[in-house]
């Protein structure tokens, strides 16, 4: 289940305890609609992102927490 969560001042959205996505600003209104539809999602697995989508966020977080680290 996803969930959000405030994580070093900012919002983030975490799938069990774990991190999945970090958000620039404070817009929790959108964080959790987006959790909310990742919760839709992972109730219909037809709707599931491909591996190469799933990279590609991964590359976004990733580049995003460093980027935020450094400021």
């Amino acid at each position: 289940m996803y969930s959000t969560k405030l994580v070093n001042g900012l919002p983030a959205i975490q799938c069990d305890g774990r991190r999945v996505l970090s958000f620039w600003d404070q817009d929790w209104e959108f964080a959790n609609w987006l959790c909310e539809l990742l919760n839709e999602l992972n109730d219909t697995p037809q709707l599931l992102l491909s591996q190469q989508d799933c990279k590609w966020l991964k590359q976004m977080d990733h580049a995003f927490s460093r980027e935020v680290q450094h400021a």
